[in-house]
């Protein structure tokens, strides 16, 4: 079979160029994000968020921090904010089977409640790293084989993940006197997020080693818009 018309498969998406790459990296991105959001907002993920708190709970546990259960704590945005992104929220919570609550851990040394929301789950980068092995082309099992990997790893991580968050948030205000503004943000901000950005890039190179090439089709986007940027140029020097 003549090569222009076999599939696109693997990683043949570097040798796209002109309409085809355009349209193409469009196409997926538009895809992408609407799978994303899709992914992560419609499943009822109250299975992974009780899965997640018995785990961290369980880690805080093993390193004695004085920790309990303390009931659940309702996650709903309240229906007076009428903004788009809230009202398709509040529609999809209709269906999910425990009207938005989520488990709670509570520091009894310092009296705070942490709730394990969706947001703990980490599908946020599930839903995105998900999303991007559906559009980018590669054999069917490679595909699973890469989409079971990686989710794996992902909750995996993410427990130890949200027990280190609470931990060092008890740490710093018990034994430095932090406050606890200060304390979640060193905890959350300035180590947490960064390890959920860099185990994000290990799980592309994961779903990559899987030949499923989305940091191909991540480029694609990249090379599309430069191309994009470096024709307006010249369209000006024209004029």
């Amino acid at each position: 079979m003549n090569s222009e018309t076999e599939p696109l498969v693997l990683r043949d998406l570097i040798r796209l160029e002109g309409r085809s790459k355009h349209v193409y990296s469009l196409y997926s991105f538009l895809v992408v994000i609407l799978l994303t959001f899709l992914l992560y907002i419609v499943p009822d993920y109250y299975f992974l968020e009780e899965v997640t708190y018995s785990t961290a709970f369980s880690i805080l546990k093993l390193y004695q921090f004085n920790v309990r259960y303390d009931g659940l704590f309702v996650d709903t945005i309240p229906a007076s904010d009428s903004s788009f992104i809230s009202s398709v929220i509040n529609f999809f919570a209709r269906f999910d089977f425990h009207n938005g609550r989520s488990p709670v851990i509570k520091a009894l040394f310092i009296n705070k409640r942490f709730a394990i929301v969706r947001a703990c789950t980490a599908m946020q980068a599930g839903a995105l790293l998900m999303a991007l092995i559906i559009v980018t082309p590669a054999k069917p099992w490679d595909k699973v084989k890469a989409t079971s990997l990686t989710v794996l790893a992902l909750v995996l991580t993410n427990f130890l993940r949200i027990a280190l968050i609470v931990g060092m948030t008890i740490t710093l205000m018990v034994d430095y006197g932090t406050t606890y503004n200060a304390a979640w943000m060193w905890s959350h901000d300035v180590l947490g997020k960064p390890i959920g950005f860099f185990g994000t890039i290990l799980f592309a190179f994961i779903i990559e080693g899987q030949n499923v090439p989305i940091l191909n089709t991540v480029s694609l986007w990249i090379d599309s818009l430069l191309d994009l940027f470096s024709s307006k140029k010249e369209a000006k020097k024209e004029d």
